[in-house]
């Protein structure tokens, strides 16, 4: 017993000295030690397994969601210049009468990159005041004025009078006062019947003295035009457009990710090639690239055997699959009604034919759900539905498909149109990915498959139209 107690410190030196060495220093220092390590003998590095772990768990760790720390954003360049010099020339003159709209889908880098660039202005030494309002977290619309209210140097007031509170903020102001940046983040959920609350707020840019540099962030290209004429026609919108991420800028990201701390070498360039092919094809959201590929890297050392190498297309492909069944939406909709299922793939169908919009109108899908019937009961399956009213079904379903959060489900007229359709959070061809595996009508797959990025989306309805 006493040999046991004296050898016991002796044993875990080696992996502490092992993981002290790539984590401290330099990246261009972990890079080179890193690479010495891989450069060792094999035979030696499978014999000592915590430094072959070691390289994964860098590699993991570089691919967090989230921009790493003192990194900027890659294959973003066009975007960053517009962006920075919109907000350093505004926070220089005092505060801007343009407004700074972004739009682009999600995870394309929009906050990331706005982010980086105000960060950049903090090491320059540039003065002013940032406030950041993300209307996804907001309870309700008004909400917005006491968020606001709560970031700015003043005294906190309670939500009744936090509008005003905020309205007698810019509207007496100095010149001695820094600039306050504002940017409000899904800036969508902040519509009305009237739109009086987003008007409340681009009418601060046109007080005298606001010292006001205001930024949105939507994913819809066309808000103003659509709901906010009066911002369209009295301000200047700087557009700053973010479209998805391509294969190769995927691709790049996830090497200079890994490169950054010496582990590029886990990942075959096949497989990373694959991913960024189908994140690409899907929606271009990298946060994707990154969640399958960090799955890839468990999935690779899960293995029972004692010989790690590179991640390889199997492994990804199995962290693909899992992470689609993962998904609590995913397995609701595996489950759903054939009736239910076929109505969205009229959701489906009309959010392909109307590109980048954020809802359709359920009177035109329940239109395209009635052929979808009628296609499906004259197909070889001879499937027979009841003669149902089409759009009496669509209702159920829409308020059903609701409460299951697969639809955004409607607040009134504050923020949604309760004709309307809309997806929320949910990704169209995620959706349709769903569906497909299901669905045993070869009509119905013709339709969904033949809409998908990869096709050509004018066959999607030859067969029903």
């Amino acid at each position: 017993m006493g040999r046991v107690a004296r050898e016991t410190p002796v044993t875990p030196v080696k992996p502490h000295r092992g993981k002290k060495r790539v984590s401290t220093g330099t990246v261009e220092d972990r890079q080179l030690k890193t690479c010495k390590l891989v450069q060792k003998d094999q035979a030696v590095i499978e014999s000592r397994g915590e430094s072959t772990l070691t390289r994964y768990e860098l590699a993991s760790s570089a691919l967090k969601p989230g921009l790493p720390k003192g990194s900027s954003l890659p294959c973003r360049e066009a975007e960053r210049e517009k962006i920075s010099t919109h907000l350093r020339n505004g926070v220089v003159q005092g505060g801007s009468s343009q407004v700074l709209y972004i739009s682009g889908m999600p995870g394309t880098g929009k906050t990331a990159l706005f982010l980086e660039v105000l960060e950049q202005m903090r090491t320059n030494r540039m003065s002013f005041h940032f406030v950041h309002i993300n209307g996804m977290r907001l309870s309700t619309p008004m909400q917005v004025f006491r968020d606001i209210s709560d970031q700015l140097p003043c005294a906190p007031v309670s939500n009744s009078e936090s509008r005003n509170h905020v309205n007698n903020f810019f509207s007496t102001r100095t010149d001695r006062d820094p600039v306050v940046v504002l940017l409000i983040d899904e800036i969508d959920c902040l519509k009305t019947g009237n739109q009086a609350i987003l008007y409340t707020v681009f009418d601060w840019l046109g007080m005298p003295n606001s010292r006001l540099v205001l930024a949105s962030i939507s994913n819809t290209m066309d808000l103003p035009e659509r709901l906010l004429p009066r911002v369209a026609s009295r301000f200047h919108i700087e557009r700053v457009d973010f479209a998805p991420y391509t294969r190769d800028q995927i691709v790049e990201i996830l090497q200079n990710r890994l490169d950054a701390v010496g582990a590029l070498n886990v990942f075959g360039d096949v497989v990373l090639r694959f991913c960024g092919a189908r994140v690409a094809a899907n929606s271009g959201d990298v946060r994707k690239a990154l969640q399958v590929c960090r799955r890839a890297i468990q999935v690779c050392l899960s293995e029972p055997t004692a010989e790690h190498g590179q991640v390889k297309l199997a492994h990804f492909q199995v962290a693909e699959k899992e992470l689609l069944f993962a998904s609590p939406v995913h397995q609701a909709i595996l489950n759903l009604s054939v009736k239910t299922r076929h109505f969205l793939a009229a959701v489906v169908l009309e959010f392909r034919l109307h590109e980048d919009a954020e809802a359709v109108l359920l009177q035109t899908v329940s239109a395209r759900f009635k052929k979808i019937l009628a296609m499906v009961a004259g197909g070889e399956n001879k499937c027979e539905y009841p003669s149902e009213d089409s759009e009496d079904m669509a209702q159920v379903f829409t308020r059903r498909l609701e409460a299951m959060s697969i639809f955004a489900k409607p607040c009134g007229s504050q923020c949604f149109d309760s004709r309307a359709i809309y997806l929320g959070a949910l990704d169209l061809e995620d959706l349709a990915s769903a569906l497909l595996e299901k669905e045993e009508d070869p009509a119905v797959r013709e339709v969904l498959e033949a809409g998908s990025p990869n096709l050509s989306p004018k066959r999607i309805f030859k067969s029903i139209d």
